[in-house]
Parts: structure tokens; sequence; C-alpha cells
């Protein structure tokens, strides 16, 4: 802890406040009894008499109820959803954002410690906050961290960071309980800052055949991280992969997207409670997604024929794992377009 905190507007009242214990105690173990080692768990309690604003929108947010998660299990798991809701709260919903994870301390999945000296940082660095919990494959696409492919343009020409394009509206939230990030209203859209970029209209020979048929990225990103395998207790396994495929989300401007393999398996939550996700087929383990590698330039923007007649990039029945060709029959593309 750095001696200036103890003079700031945060520890004015003590460190009990938030933290409980008794600081009059005589013994380091009779002082923490009864400690609360994250205290902005519950943001009520400790933050919204000064922040109560900003607590009423998080409390609805994705990144404190991972909302988006548990949809996502109630679906598959149907029936069996009061058998894995306990299994949800231990091993997702226990670890994810609160408060102090993004303003005070790094998350626990990155092994936890103070940022700055215990210091409530209004915008903390990119790299202690949102690069903790997003740096299996965000943070190393966006840092160009995966080997042989470079950073976003983003980064690499103006070092934008990511409140840049994800707002105080999205990461606190804005009051709305949203289904999932695909239905944020304030989320990210590449014609905010690129109004020359839309299909109609354009001067851009590309964007104007294309129409609104696919998503930007589709062109302008590069090679990406998925995930295989993923069972409770045992973690998973990713690779580097590039797939073209059909976005399966009804509010989606475009038809063809970028799909990243997600590490869900029927058995994954096994361990805990055996089949528990009897609907398993019902959402696709191919994901749509927004790598966060884009560039100007790729072999894609190149030329037409490298991505028209290359079947490598397309994801094709015959790409799937059988246990998870039911699940993906709707974002597959059986029949590649044919080389111009």
């Amino acid at each position: 802890m750095k001696p200036a905190f103890l003079t700031s507007t945060h520890a004015l009242d003590g460190c009990e406040t938030c933290h409980k214990g008794d600081p009059k105690a005589g013994s380091k173990e009779t002082a923490h009894k009864g400690l609360v080692a994250r205290p902005s768990r519950n943001p009520d309690a400790v933050c919204a008499a000064c922040h109560e604003k900003e607590v009423a929108n998080v409390k609805t947010s994705l990144h404190f109820t991972v909302r988006g998660d548990e949809n996502y299990l109630k679906l598959v798991s149907a029936g069996r959803w009061p058998d894995t809701q306990p299994v949800f709260r231990q091993a997702c919903q226990s670890c994810h954002a609160s408060c102090g994870d993004c303003h005070v301390s790094k998350a626990k999945a990155a092994r936890g410690g103070l940022m700055d000296g215990h210091a409530f940082l209004k915008r903390a660095p990119m790299e202690h906050a949102c690069g903790t919990c997003h740096g299996g494959r965000v943070f190393p696409e966006y840092t160009g961290k995966n080997e042989g492919f470079p950073p976003d343009v983003h980064w690499q020409k103006i070092k934008m960071d990511c409140v840049a394009c994800h707002p105080t509206t999205q990461l606190h939230g804005d009051g709305t309980a949203y289904p999932n990030r695909h239905a944020v209203k304030s989320k990210p859209s590449c014609v905010s800052c690129h109004p020359n970029a839309k299909a109609a209209g354009s001067p851009i020979e590309q964007h104007a055949v294309h129409g609104d048929k696919i998503n930007c990225v589709v062109c302008h990103s590069t090679v990406y991280r998925g995930c295989e395998n993923c069972h409770l207790g045992a973690g998973a396994k990713s690779s580097l992969q590039f797939k073209i495929g059909k976005s399966v989300d009804p509010n989606a401007p475009y038809q063809y997207t970028l799909l990243r393999h997600t590490p869900a398996v029927r058995t994954m939550l096994d361990p805990k409670v055996k089949d528990a996700l009897p609907n398993y087929d019902a959402v696709p383990t191919w994901k749509d997604t927004v790598p966060h590698n884009i560039q100007r330039k790729t072999p894609r923007t190149a030329s037409c024929n490298n991505c028209h007649g290359n079947a490598w990039i397309f994801l094709k029945p015959g790409d799937l794992n059988p246990a998870e060709a039911v699940a993906n029959s709707r974002v597959v593309v059986p029949n590649v377009p044919g080389r111009r």
C-alpha cells in the first residue's frame, strides 16, 4: 500500500469501512476476523453512498452479472438449470468484475494484487484492468502478442486504449439488463468513426459490391485465437484460427462474419453435474466474433480470390467436430463462393 493512499478520500474513514474486521484488535488473527477481501462484490454497501448512479447501472451490467454466460447455460441446460445454476455461481459468477476489479486491484483470475498501492484509479491502465480478464484472447490480439501477427492498427498507430471504443455506458452498463453483448445499444460500430466506409454509395469498390452482406472484420481482421475442449477444473486449450461463416444473430446487419470457436463441450460440467446440458445442440459453438486485430490492408483486401474460392478460410460442414455438427449446422458455409 502506498502511503499516499492513507490520506486519500477513500481511506479517510479507515480500512474497516469497506473491509470490515476489527481495527482495535490486539492480534492479526482477531483483527482479520470477518475480513471482506473483495468488498465491492456488494457495491450497495461500500460504493453506492457516493456513486449511486454508477452502482445502479453496474448491478445490471454484463460485466457484473455475467448474464451472457448465464443465459447460454440456462438455454443449453434446459430442465437441468436448477442443478447447473450452483455450478455457474461457483465457477463463473463468483469471479467476474466488480468495481474494485477495474479501479483498485487486478482480477483474481490474473492472480490479483493491487494496481497502484490501493489507489483508486478512475481510468486504470488497460494492461492492469481490461488486460487481466481479457488477457487470453483479446489483449494479445490487440497488442500484437500473437507471434507472427501485427497489433491492431488502432493500437499500433495511435495507441487507442480500450475505452476509446468501449465507453463507460458499456463497462458500467446503462441500467438495461441486456441478454448478451450483441444486444448492447452502445456497442462499437466501425462506421461511427469511419462513415465513408458505409456500403451504400461507398467510393470503395469492395464495400459497394458486398453491400451489407459481410461484417467489416471479414476483410479487415487477421488470425485470432479460439478455444477447445473445456472441462470444469481442467480448463481448455487454444489455437490460432480464421473462419468465415454465417451469423445467427437475428439483429446482425450482415450475413457473413468471422466465427471464433468457444470451448463449450457437451460434457464440460460432468465433474459436478452429469449430463448437465441436454439442450447443447441449440447454440453454435462457433460464434460471431469481432477480433481485436484490425488492419487496413489484409490478404482479402488485396485480391478478391484470396477469399472467393479459398475453401480453407470458410467454415464448411466437413470442418466440424462430429459431436458439434448439429449445434453448428446454421453457421457453416456449404458452398464456398467461386473464384472471380
